[in-house]
């Protein structure tokens, strides 16, 4: 058996960085916050077995207990209403930004995620001083085009790199504009 999207599916559940692709893949659910539901998709010959009475297992990647857990082979659920799914995203887009927060802040002394911020408030300041757009756009072009060239095997690279770099350009940002007021 396979898991496969289908349109009901309000969120993606990533596979642990843990494990193999041959070992997990990404799951698509429904969930409404109580549960989630996923889809499997069963090959041709998977169907026959089951047809002439094979049995389906379940399992579980839980070495010590198993939640409450259930097979279907109707829809289980109702189309979640539009306010609903709404809910849903708003919910999980708060808790993906307080995640952020807490990994951003517990980096936050990093040498290396220091010289990041230095770097793109530098290079956002020197260009923001003629033009602060100019000056933001070209701190974030600096911290892709670094992690691009960290990918060329000149070093490691790391999203949260590409992160402190744009915190430092937008610090920069107010200070820019002011300066620039004041000179044009």
């Amino acid at each position: 058996m396979k898991p496969i999207d289908f349109p009901q599916s309000t969120k993606v559940l990533q596979k642990p960085g843990t494990m193999t692709d041959e070992e997990c893949a990404s799951l698509h659910v429904w969930s409404d916050g109580k549960q989630c539901v996923s889809k499997w998709h069963l090959s041709i010959w998977e169907r026959i077995k089951v047809l002439f009475g094979q049995d389906i297992w379940l399992g579980v990647m839980s070495g010590k207990t198993q939640p409450p857990v259930f097979l279907a082979a109707e829809r289980v659920f109702e189309e979640p209403s539009l306010k609903e799914r709404f809910k849903s995203w708003c919910y999980d887009t708060w808790e993906n930004i307080k995640c952020m927060y807490g990994s951003i802040k517990s980096m936050w002394h990093e040498p290396d995620k220091l010289k990041h911020f230095i770097a793109g408030f530098v290079i956002s300041f020197i260009v923001g001083i003629f033009n602060p757009i100019a000056g933001f756009l070209v701190g974030c072009v600096a911290a892709f085009t670094k992690e691009w060239w960290d990918s060329k095997g000149h070093g490691t690279v790391e999203l949260y790199d590409i992160i402190f770099t744009e915190l430092g350009a937008l610090a920069a940002c107010p200070f820019t504009i002011i300066i620039h007021n004041l000179i044009f």
